[in-house]
C-alpha cells in the first residue's frame, strides 16, 4: 500500500467510523497505529532516498564541475603545446635558412676568396680549442699560395698558435680581439695584413 492510501485510510477510520464500539476502536486503533508506525517508516525511507539523491545529485555537479575545470586546463594546456610547436617549427626554420645562407657564403668566401676554417682540436665544450684559418687568392700572380694561421681559445683568451707568413702587428690585433670578441673583425685584419706582405 502506498504512503498516500494508507493516510486516507487512517484519516476514513477517524472520520467515518466514530459509531464504533469501544472494543473494535481499540482493535482498529492497534491496526492504526501499526499502519502509521509503517507510514513512519516509509516516510522516513523516503526521506533518506530522497536525501540520498540529493546528495548523489550535488556529488554530480560537482564531479562535473571539476571535469569541467580539468577540460579546460587540458584545453589550454593543448594550445600553449600547439603553440610552442609552431614556434618551434618557426625556430627550426629559421635556423635552417640561416644555416643555409651560412653554407652560401662560406661557399663564397671560399671560391672568391679562398677563405676556409678547419677545426683542428678540441670543440664546443672543452677548455682549449684550435682552428685553422686558410687564404688563397692573396698574391694575384699566385693565387693557389696558402696563407694561414692557427687560433687558440683557451677559456675567453684568443692566442696565435702560428702563422704563415708571418705578419707584423698580430700581437695588437689579439689584443684587439680578446677586448672585443669580434672574431670577423680580426680574419680580415689577419687577411689585410697577408695582403700587405705581398705588396711589400
Amino acid at each position: 500500500m502506498t504512503l498516500k492510501k494508507k493516510l486516507l485510510k487512517i484519516k476514513d477510520i477517524i472520520e467515518y467510523e466514530s459509531y464504533m464500539d469501544e472494543s473494535k476502536k481499540d482493535e482498529l486503533f492497534i491496526v492504526t497505529d501499526k499502519e502509521i508506525w509503517d507510514v513512519k517508516c516509509d516516510l522516513a525511507s523516503f526521506i533518506q532516498q530522497t536525501l540520498n539523491q540529493y546528495l548523489s545529485f550535488l556529488q554530480l555537479k560537482k564531479d562535473i564541475e571539476s571535469l569541467d575545470e580539468k577540460q579546460k586546463t587540458a584545453s589550454l594546456k593543448l594550445k600553449e603545446t600547439l603553440k610552442s610547436i609552431e614556434e618551434t617549427k618557426r625556430a627550426a626554420a629559421t635556423r635552417q635558412k640561416k644555416k643555409a645562407l651560412r653554407s652560401k657564403l662560406y661557399d663564397l668566401y671560399k671560391h672568391n676568396l679562398g677563405f676556409e676554417i678547419k677545426p683542428l682540436k678540441g670543440g664546443s665544450y672543452e677548455e682549449q680549442t684550435e682552428m685553422m684559418f686558410s687564404f688563397h687568392h692573396i698574391n694575384k700572380s699566385k693565387p693557389e699560395d696558402e696563407y694561414k694561421f692557427i687560433l687558440v681559445l683557451k677559456g675567453q683568451i684568443y692566442d696565435v698558435k702560428s702563422c704563415n707568413p708571418p705578419i707584423k702587428g698580430i700581437s695588437g690585433l689579439l689584443e684587439e680581439l680578446n677586448k672585443t670578441n669580434d672574431l670577423s673583425a680580426f680574419v680580415v685584419q689577419v687577411r689585410r695584413s697577408f695582403c700587405a706582405t705581398v705588396t711589400t
